[in-house]
């Protein structure tokens, strides 16, 4: 294992020890109480980030999505390729991409219901978003990732983290910071040492999952906001927010809008393959 992975599984250990994300190497569906809230219309108008990923597709490509759960991102842009690969272990996943696959009258994507390292699927781009946090052994991923991809690798993650995203709330009113998910300074890091020199792109969206139910609230529904995301009841944390507010939310006319939700944005690392597998040596 390389100096960077090592530091990479030393990251996701103390946040797997600190009960900050389950550890998907367990059996199990670990996405099954969540998994609808991660299917969105596939029809809908493409924004900055898919018009990116886009400008990456070619009309035969064909495109696998590992981990890619209920096609938030691969069903939105089969109709720029061939054909559309969703690899996926969660059956709840599946279910919902099926759905909405099927509803948005899609016939150019099928279905691999295997984890990524046993696959053996392959494609010209592989695409693959939120998936590298939960990965341990990051470099054996990376390289077959790279290896299976005949022209292009795409990972998406967020900065912060979605894990790391409460824990910036957390600093500012409680004075925590819980151990880090593994995210883009770690990623960029294995890369690297592996020889690979990606392309990094921030993309310019607000993240998807931020609604309007979230925007332009008043001081009360900010507090009681922060104190959800805090999972916290007690006067002195509800003091503590209500004293900090405008250093966790923005203030506008029209009300506040969470920091910790509306600020994080997604980072794009792409690389070309070559077509040439991805070498280990000297793990």
């Amino acid at each position: 294992m390389t100096d960077a992975a090592s530091t990479y599984a030393a990251v996701y250990d103390a946040a797997l020890a600190a009960d900050r994300f389950s550890d998907h190497r367990m059996p199990g569906d670990h996405w099954a109480d969540m998994a609808e809230m991660f299917r969105l219309d596939p029809r809908r108008p493409k924004d900055a980030n898919l018009s990116t990923l886009a400008g990456y597709l070619e009309p035969l490509d064909v495109l696998l999505d590992v981990g890619g759960g209920a096609g938030r991102v691969s069903l939105a842009l089969a109709d720029c390729v061939q054909e559309v690969v969703l690899v996926e272990p969660s059956e709840s996943m599946r279910e919902q991409f099926i759905i909405a696959r099927d509803q948005a009258g899609i016939t150019n994507a099928r279905i691999a219901a295997d984890w990524w390292m046993d696959s053996d699927e392959t494609g010209d781009v592989i695409h693959l978003s939120d998936v590298t946090y939960f990965v341990r052994d990051i470099a054996p991923f990376i390289a077959k990732l790279h290896s299976s991809a005949a022209r292009r690798v795409l990972i998406e993650l967020w900065r912060p983290t979605p894990g790391d995203m409460g824990s910036v709330l957390e600093s500012i009113v409680l004075g925590e910071m819980p151990p880090r998910w593994p995210g883009l300074p770690e990623l960029a890091a294995v890369l690297w040492e592996m020889g690979l020199l990606p392309e990094i792109r921030p993309l310019p969206d607000e993240p998807w999952w931020l609604t309007d139910a979230e925007r332009g609230l008043s001081d009360a529904d900010a507090i009681a906001l922060a104190m959800r995301w805090l999972d916290a009841e007690d006067g002195q944390t509800r003091a503590a927010v209500s004293s900090k507010l405008d250093q966790v939310f923005d203030r506008t006319p029209d009300g506040l809008t969470p920091r910790w939700l509306s600020s994080p944005r997604a980072v794009l690392l792409t690389w070309e393959t070559g077509g040439q597998p991805l070498s280990l040596t000297g793990e």
